[in-house]
């Protein structure tokens, strides 16, 4: 069966991600476009008010319904963005970027997390995030100055002919509003199709 052009180009990011050198050009950012998708996932989490300081860690839960965007200057490069619920702060925005490294591990792609803010600094000053740090690779947001910030040590893919699964583990780096300060890990686990359009949920322990 011949695979979606989204999977061969995840695929030919394997080789390219060797080519990724600080003297390659940033391409202009691509434009978010007006409407997100349109379908909110209902999360797992609670959307209250709790005074979440109080506790020292609790679990946090997110999913998204994403679409991926695709860089023809960078073909190792996967950004995206997305919309969905997240514990705590309800109906929430998602923004990711990374790099095909050119590993593979037990037949799986792997991926790192790159700047968030290389494709969607735009998109996130008008939400409110103008300094989101370079440490930052996604971020969930509601709009209203509550974000969680997250790294992304290492993702595993796993291309088929319809499209990616994948699995990563993710470091909290931080946050805006009721989550400045926090930190923590999770794991993701996700599906991206051949348009690019996925799903993703975020599982993680979460602490100040």
């Amino acid at each position: 069966m011949k695979k979606s052009y989204l999977v061969a180009k995840f695929v030919f990011g394997l080789t390219a991600g060797f080519l990724v050198t600080s003297c390659i050009s940033d391409p202009e950012s691509p434009v978010l476009t007006e409407q997100l998708e349109k379908s909110v996932v209902l999360s797992e989490g609670t959307t209250g008010e709790e005074n979440l300081r109080k506790y020292p860690e609790f679990n946090y839960f997110e999913k998204f319904s994403n679409q991926s965007v695709i860089d023809e200057a960078k073909p190792y490069a996967f950004p995206g963005f997305g919309e969905g619920n997240a514990t705590f702060i309800g109906k929430s925005y998602s923004f990711f970027n990374q790099y095909a490294t050119g590993k593979i591990v037990d037949g799986q792609i792997v991926t790192v997390g790159e700047p968030v803010t290389e494709y969607f600094q735009d998109q996130l000053t008008e939400l409110g995030l103008p300094d989101v740090p370079s440490s930052v690779s996604s971020i969930t947001t509601d709009g209203k100055g509550n974000s969680l910030w997250f790294y992304s040590v290492r993702n595993l893919a796993t291309p088929g002919s319809d499209g990616i699964t994948f699995i990563a583990s993710v470091n909290i780096v931080g946050g805006t509003g009721k989550f400045e300060g926090a930190s923590g890990s999770g794991i993701v686990e996700g599906y991206i199709d051949s348009e690019g359009k996925g799903v993703t949920t975020v599982k993680a322990d979460l602490k100040y």
